[in-house]
């Protein structure tokens, strides 16, 4: 198996890269209203994550790699024109956080302001993203564990989701 991978290295041409991370204050705070509230703590992890959203620029080309299987040797190089980012792709981060925040928004979050990846919803759901990993924390209550389970099939309708279950490590902690 093999993944077509952008050449990042040598793109010149991209606008903003910047995506946010969740704050590991933030993080910290949350294990702590775990244990304290005893709320659910879940960890899911979206799969190939950068490659769901679409690109925001339409002239971003690129050239198939060496290797690629051609009919002649000495035709010219396949360019292909990007629609969705890919692995490599400066601005990929950018447009995943883009991508996941306006779902997240749509499905009635709110973000917070101070930290970009802390989602907060009405019905006692807490979601804080890290690039691709999710953790989510609601109350044991019926009402909110069902909210839970409705909020992860959303999720896996929208993104290819593994749910980790309950979590027992994150980012390395």
């Amino acid at each position: 198996m093999a993944r077509l991978v952008m050449k990042g290295y040598e793109q010149t041409d991209f606008g903003e890269t910047y995506a946010p991370v969740g704050k590991l204050t933030t993080f910290r705070y949350l294990i702590s209203l775990v244990r304290r509230c005893g709320w659910n703590m879940d960890h899911l992890d979206v799969v190939t994550a950068f490659l769901n959203p679409d690109v925001d620029d339409h002239d971003i080309y690129m050239v198939l790699p060496e290797g690629w299987p051609h009919e002649d040797t000495h035709a010219p190089p396949i360019i292909l024109r990007l629609r969705k980012a890919l692995y490599g792709l400066k601005q990929a981060q950018r447009l995943w956080h883009n991508d996941i925040n306006t779902f997240l928004l749509s499905l009635g979050f709110t973000q917070s302001q101070a930290d970009p990846n802390l989602y907060i919803r009405t019905n006692g759901i807490v979601i804080l993203l890290y690039v691709d990993d999710i953790s989510m924390i609601y109350a044991r209550a019926e009402s909110a564990s069902n909210a839970a389970i409705e909020l992860k099939a959303k999720l896996s309708e929208k993104y290819k989701i593994t749910n980790l279950g309950p979590a027992r490590q994150f980012r390395g902690i």
